[in-house]
């Protein structure tokens, strides 16, 4: 046997070894819910967080994201409800002059950043951050124009309490934008959670096993039917993607 052709026979079983192997770590993945625990008030927790928002694959996830809050609705009030370190409040703020931003988080140490984020992104009057319960809103009924969220809904120990206060807080019109993993994705995208889990991200969310524990607490399309049809919430709609899901709707057409 040449040597071309020992090394594509090398190859080959190394190739071999490695698809079994990751078919038998994708068999170990948990089918069932598992929910998580955040570590919100952890420093550094929240400082690896921020870092891994600023990745170029979080930034087109927000593109994406943005795309279509705005395609629901572009001037008004708007909520980002669980707004992190405030890239996304950042990001409609400058993708319409016509909205005025709130962003609420539980974290102290989130909103201590997004203030510095928005601070220095210059929108002024135009955002407003404060601490909030995303089943608590701190905001009166019928004052907003549209609600986002980003990977939080994995984090709310009731989602349909959530589902039911963004109703409240919504006009007649409004709209609302809920953005997620979904824990029933295929073996190469589980995989590369696994991946990053492992090997990539920061030591300090490795110790709490994120993102791996955000897919793991996460639901699946079905599952996120089911949740929001029993909600006061009405005009959803759930669509879903190799990786993620949506929740969005309005309560009439268009805001």
């Amino acid at each position: 046997m040449n040597a071309k052709k020992s090394t594509l026979m090398a190859g080959m079983f190394t190739g071999a070894i490695l698809t079994f192997a990751a078919r038998r770590l994708y068999d170990q993945r948990s089918r069932e819910r598992i929910p998580s625990v955040e570590g919100i008030d952890n420093e550094q927790v929240m400082g690896a967080f921020s870092r891994i928002s600023s990745f170029p694959q979080m930034a087109l996830m927000r593109k994406m994201v943005l795309k279509r809050a705005l395609n629901l609705c572009s001037q008004g009030h708007a909520l980002d409800l669980g707004c992190g370190p405030g890239y996304l409040v950042a990001e409609l703020a400058q993708g319409s002059v016509d909205l005025f931003v709130t962003g609420i988080d539980l974290s102290e140490e989130a909103l201590k950043e997004a203030r510095q984020r928005t601070d220095l992104a210059l929108f002024g009057a135009r955002v407003d951050l404060r601490p909030g319960d995303a089943a608590e809103i701190p905001l009166p009924d019928n004052t907003i124009d549209l609600v986002v969220s980003t990977l939080s809904l994995h984090h709310w120990n009731s989602p349909i309490d959530v589902f039911n206060e963004i109703r409240r807080v919504l006009r007649p019109g409004g709209s609302y934008l809920i953005f997620d993993l979904r824990r029933d994705m295929a073996a190469p995208y589980w995989l590369l959670i696994w991946f990053a889990t492992n090997i990539v991200v920061p030591r300090a969310l490795k110790q709490i096993n994120e993102p791996m524990a955000s897919r793991d607490a996460a639901y699946t399309p079905a599952e996120a039917l089911r949740l929001v049809s029993t909600s006061k919430l009405t005009g959803w709609q759930v669509d879903s993607g190799p990786i993620w899901l949506f929740i969005e709707g309005s309560l009439k057409p268009n805001c």
